[in-house]
């Protein structure tokens, strides 16, 4: 809260500099060319007062857009409720994907297992002993392993 006042403060310190500077800007422009000239010491320095006037014009014009700058960034950073509410908004998200994704992990789990319990009923069974018959179980267990053989030879 004390660095709202301080920027609040600052930004109203330079609106009045740049407000001083401004009206200052006008009242050198309304010294005519001559008279400026018998006030400066040589002729070099024709129009300088009014550039030197303008540059603290615009230097306390950025000033004050600085300070506009943090004081939405103070505002932006206090705004806890948005924040909670986007920080709720992310969390719901990431709960939903985890939820996807362990709920296709589950149907993966199952489909494996069925997958293993037919292995090992076809490799247990005394009317699977030998050569695989050609029935569909067999057919997938054949391309389970003609596919385990082709990504074990990938990984090579």
């Amino acid at each position: 809260m004390n660095l709202d006042a301080n920027s609040w403060s600052q930004l109203n310190d330079e609106l009045h500099s740049m407000v001083k500077n401004f009206s200052d800007l006008v009242k050198a422009s309304r010294i005519p060319d001559e008279y400026a000239d018998e006030l400066s010491s040589s002729k070099d320095t024709k129009g300088d007062l009014q550039e030197v006037l303008a540059d603290k014009l615009l230097f306390s014009a950025y000033m004050c857009l600085h300070h506009i700058s943090e004081l939405k960034k103070a505002a932006a950073l206090s705004d806890h409720t948005t924040q909670i509410a986007n920080a709720r908004a992310v969390k719901g998200a990431m709960q939903r994907a985890d939820d996807t994704v362990t709920g296709q992990l589950a149907g993966i789990k199952a489909e494996a297992q069925e997958l293993l319990g037919q292995l090992e009923e076809s490799y247990y069974s005394s009317r699977h002993k030998g050569r695989p018959t050609e029935s569909g179980v067999s057919e997938q267990l054949r391309e389970l392993c003609s596919l385990a053989l082709e990504s074990a030879s990938h990984r090579k």
